[in-house]
């Protein structure tokens, strides 16, 4: 399901924002899963954690549901009787394969064996029979009848084209209802190649960006070499390209499916001539003042980042119009910063691109 907010802790569970985006809400899929558990016992590995979350969701979704949930708990169950805890610990001591952890699916079908040996130690205990008893009988809210009516959505039909959305773009027809805005387009270009790479999210809002624009596919195409060059000309700037200027026009030019051959053109022209398209390309930098937002977990303490940008003279706090980065662990992210700094045009880049324009900053104020 869409949490609507960042999801953190992805080098465990495996997930991106971009796994999520289409994926139903709660709201959507609570009668289903109402359905499947009135009744019925519910067993979970640490189970008060899990029934923490339905209750908030459940009353989040508007259902009457007064009290937590009951539900067997394997993990209590088996520092009882087996002594590890942990789902991982208990399975290696009783020989239940566990591969992939953290995968919902999979510690769903070790808890489920967990189970089955957890059944057969204890048949005639009066706690054991206590707690099953108790979240058979619990008073589940009542289903409103829209079961069966989410569209659901595996982690594993995510598009696997990067480029996807240029696919989309360059395959579509628009019908022009306003004059080309070929500026506009270029502003959601710019803001999304900030850290040389294009998400499922920028994507999405290009494809808007094109067809609010009235743009044809061969006009999108030929912009997308302008933005190349442009960055050429930047680059030549000193007459000099680096390497790390080199890579960088290779990954703004495999964002946009273009060719090395495109950026040794775009070098030779900026080379021969004064490019005019260059003009439509500012250089993004940073200076004195400039508000920096975090969101989500970085390699660092959100109180160390924090304190070292203020002590370099720029300054952090909520999403505002003057915002000028938003920093985030996944270029996805849906949180409320996220979806704020969007919503007002604000780059969202990960902590590599922002570390390489911090660095930059520091250099020109040394």
């Amino acid at each position: 399901v869409n949490p609507q907010r960042d999801i953190g802790a992805s080098h465990i569970h495996g997930l991106r924002a971009k796994d999520l985006l289409d994926a139903p809400l709660f709201a959507e899929v609570a009668d289903d899963l109402l359905e499947l558990v009135a009744g019925r016992t519910v067993a979970a590995h640490n189970a008060s954690f899990d029934m923490r979350f339905l209750h908030a969701e459940l009353s989040r979704a508007g259902y009457a549901i007064e009290q937590r949930p009951s539900a067997l708990c394997t993990m209590r169950w088996a520092g009882r009787l087996v002594g590890p805890a942990k789902l991982e610990h208990c399975c290696e001591a009783l020989g239940i394969e566990l591969s992939n952890a953290h995968n919902a699916l999979n510690d769903a079908r070790a808890t489920a064996q967990l189970l089955s040996h957890l059944v057969a130690m204890c048949p005639h205990n009066p706690d054991w029979s206590r707690d099953e008893l108790a979240s058979r009988e619990f008073g589940w809210p009542a289903s409103t009848g829209h079961a069966g009516t989410a569209k659901l959505r595996s982690r594993d039909v995510i598009p696997t084209s990067e480029h996807a959305w240029l696919d989309s773009v360059l395959s579509a027809t628009w019908i022009p209802g306003v004059p080309a805005d070929e500026a506009g387009y270029l502003l959601v270009l710019d803001r999304a190649l900030l850290d040389r790479k294009i998400s499922l999210t920028e994507g999405r809002e290009l494809e808007v960006a094109a067809k609010s624009s009235g743009l044809p596919p061969e006009r999108i195409e030929k912009l997308h070499l302008q933005y190349l060059r442009s960055l050429a000309q930047e680059a030549l700037a000193d007459q000099v390209v680096t390497a790390q200027e080199r890579l960088g026009l290779e990954e703004v030019a495999h964002a946009l499916r273009l060719t090395g051959q495109d950026i040794d053109d775009a070098l030779a022209l900026a080379m021969t001539t004064a490019n005019p398209e260059a003009s439509q390309h500012s250089s993004f930098t940073l200076i004195t003042g400039d508000r920096i937002v975090f969101t989500g977990e970085m390699s660092r303490s959100r109180d160390d980042l924090v304190g070292e940008i203020v002590a370099a003279g720029l300054c952090s706090g909520g999403v505002t119009k003057s915002t000028k980065l938003l920093v985030t662990s996944d270029p996805d992210s849906m949180s409320g910063k996220a979806a704020k700094a969007r919503a007002y045009g604000i780059p969202v880049v990960d902590e590599d691109t922002f570390t390489r324009y911090f660095d930059a900053y520091l250099s020109s104020n040394s």
